[in-house]
């Protein structure tokens, strides 16, 4: 018992399942992994505030954040990769394993390579054997990273699968994605391969580095690869350019994969951001002008009518914007042609039978699809959502659907039925700086829903406010301070004031804060909360 103890403080992975070997097991028939949980998960997120989707936290910072890495660091991590190289073993090896147990690799990744590159004293064979244990062994994932970072630096075949294997993962597709780029022969048709596998972070790092040498990868773009979890709009114009969209819709007819395809492509384009959007899209005025033909006898269903409405809303847009897309290949007569041939299919007298046959429909896509098609077609459809908000009571898609209206009787009713059924004291469980995202707060999701709607309508709904006063979702707290804020002092109630004057003292938020504060001296409310 002593020396297993000794040996698990010792060495970190001593009686762990690598991640390497979990990922093995949970593979399914077709090569893809069913879930994203990872065995260090509950020891990984411990430090850290807000639990990322698998490989969301690289993939954010990738493509939104900047900066320089620490200095100390990589050379810290440099001295200790070195000394492991120069002389491997398990001492050498536990002082880099738990350095980087510590490090969220992408920050630090670059700088580390470049400097070991050009480091006299690394032993390189030994340094590939290192590396090649952590990516196989490592029980942690910033060692697994890592580990397959250095192996990209070596140009071998000899880690082929240990690298493709890892990077059907999300979470380590990044560096995987990089070290086949970097060290394996058909690196192309690699990423395509692995393109495949993935559906989240790492379909996205995947489709920005695949190159379109053959049709194959081509119509698979335009067909499959622009669709994944996490947002579409960032691989919309990828998809777009690397596919040849104008050229493959404008044939003289498609097939439905490539129609359904280019419709997801299009609609990612017309939302914008966070990456290229439809402007940034050089050939948008074609791809568009054909795709409206196509759908004068392929627009058939909900989810496809809600591209033509995106597209029909995209058409109608005033300002200054047209005045631009005319030097982009787009023209008055041009424009005036698909709006035409939008209303064509938009005004067919069979829709509402088909939209209401979606939003009854037990897939989530389908039903999400045929609201937004109904909303465009300015669809009464609060009651029926209203009806399955109360067999789904903590759908927090229904709230956010359900708050848009400007009824005071129909918001009065959400309200009531909300008080009923959400968990509000599970909900007001104490302030924390959490962003709220997840499982674990799908009710305070319902909650946020509510209160981003309910400044407008007031005096409504204090226990809702009251609890999200006290829900550690930081947003939950700016929500309530929002109709707090638009609300005069006597519709307040003894509740909302009483949550607020706790939260006075144990806002841990200090942006929250400086908002109490102020809405405070607004409302002059200071020393009436002292005394009471």
């Amino acid at each position: 018992m002593i020396n297993r103890l000794n040996q698990n403080m010792l060495y970190p992975w001593a009686g762990k399942p690598s991640i390497y070997e979990y990922i093995v097991s949970a593979l399914d028939d077709q090569g893809r992994l069913s879930d994203a949980k990872l065995p260090d998960d509950d020891e990984y997120w411990a430090r850290h505030s807000v639990r990322w989707v698998a490989g969301g936290m690289d993939g954010t910072f990738s493509h939104h954040a900047g900066g320089q890495a620490d200095a100390a660091k990589v050379q810290a991590l440099v001295q200790l990769l070195v000394k492991q190289s120069r002389n491997p073993g398990s001492k050498t090896r536990r002082a880099t394993y738990l350095k980087l147990m510590q490090e969220d690799v992408l920050s630090i990744i670059d700088p580390l390579l470049e400097s070991l590159r050009q480091h006299p004293g690394v032993v390189i064979s030994n340094l590939y054997q290192e590396a090649e244990w952590f990516a196989r062994s490592g029980a942690h994932r910033n060692v697994v990273k890592l580990g397959i970072a250095l192996l990209g630096q070596f140009e071998t075949e000899r880690h082929r699968e240990l690298v493709v294997t890892l990077g059907k993962h999300d979470e380590f597709t990044l560096y995987s994605a990089v070290a086949i780029r970097g060290s394996l022969d058909n690196a192309n048709e690699t990423l395509f391969e692995l393109a495949r596998a993935v559906d989240g972070w790492g379909k996205i790092q995947l489709v920005e580095r695949l190159e379109p040498q053959t049709q194959e990868i081509r119509d698979w773009l335009l067909r499959h690869g622009c669709r994944n979890s996490v947002m579409n709009e960032y691989l919309a114009c990828y998809c777009a350019r690397n596919g040849g969209l104008a050229a493959a819709l404008s044939q003289a007819s498609v097939d439905l994969e490539l129609y359904d395809g280019a419709g997801d492509i299009l609609s990612a384009l017309l939302s914008g951001g966070p990456a290229e959007d439809i402007d940034d899209y050089e050939d948008a005025a074609s791809a568009v002008g054909d795709f409206l033909r196509h759908s004068q006898t392929m627009c058939v269903t909900a989810a496809q009518l809600s591209v033509l409405t995106d597209i029909y809303d995209f058409l109608n847009e005033d300002g200054q914007r047209w005045e631009q897309r005319y030097d982009r290949g787009w023209s008055d007569d041009l424009r005036e042609a698909c709006k035409r041939l939008c209303e064509n299919v938009i005004r067919d007298e069979g829709w509402p039978v088909k939209i209401w046959e979606g939003i009854r429909s037990q897939d989530s896509a389908v039903r999400q699809h045929a609201i937004h098609a109904a909303k465009r077609l300015r669809m009464d459809i609060w009651e029926e959502l209203f009806g399955q908000l109360q067999a789904h009571p903590l759908d927090s898609h229904l709230y956010y659907e359900l708050v848009h209206t400007d009824e005071p009787e129909r918001m009065d009713r959400l309200v009531r039925y909300a008080e009923a059924h959400l968990p509000l004291e599970e909900i007001a469980s104490g302030p924390k700086d959490e962003i709220g995202y997840g499982e674990q707060y799908g009710p305070h999701q319902c909650l946020q829903s509510l209160l981003q709607a309910l400044d407008v309508f007031e005096g409504l709904g204090m226990k809702l406010i009251a609890a999200g006063l006290r829900s550690p979702a930081t947003m939950n707290r700016n929500m309530a301070l929002k109709c707090l804020e638009a609300w005069p002092l006597p519709v307040w109630g003894e509740e909302a004031a009483a949550a607020l004057q706790e939260l006075i003292v144990s806002e841990p938020n200090e942006q929250v804060k400086e908002r109490i504060a102020k809405l405070l001296q607004e409302k002059e409310l200071t020393a009436w909360l002292i005394k009471s």
